[in-house]
């Protein structure tokens, strides 16, 4: 069973592959990014070691579905809810160094080869991104 084959049957309750790959990563574009890169220093972001302290501080996005791309061009794109994401991010940062777990408002990286997770957040109404 492959890396990815055990982060699917782990989010296996809420797991969609993406059919509009390009249209996804054009989400991404809009959290600030150098080539592959996120650009932390154009992002107030917050880091997280206790993924319960996560969760709690985004309850209400609990059920929303985020995007996870996979700095691997073997990995296709999937979504699934932030909690199942959150209960099952050991799974999913071991796809690949470089993860970023996102949406149109939010975007999480997993700091590897840490266990922190660094959290920006789109400020609604303005292009200034704020956690």
């Amino acid at each position: 069973m492959t890396l990815f084959e055990e982060c699917k049957e782990a989010l296996k309750q809420d797991f969609n592959l993406v059919n509009n790959e390009k249209e996804v990563t054009k989400l991404l574009q809009i959290f600030p990014l150098k080539g592959n890169y996120m650009v932390w220093g154009k992002i107030e972001y917050k880091d997280y070691d206790c993924m319960e302290e996560l969760l709690s501080d985004f309850s209400d996005l609990a059920k929303i579905h985020f995007y996870v791309l996979a700095d691997n061009a073997d990995i296709p794109i999937f979504k699934s809810n932030l909690k199942l994401i959150i209960d099952n991010i050991y799974d999913i940062m071991a796809l690949s160094p470089k993860v970023y777990i996102f949406d149109e408002n939010v975007v999480i990286e997993p700091l590897f080869p840490s266990y922190t997770l660094r959290v920006g957040q789109k400020n609604s109404g303005t292009d200034r991104l704020t956690i």
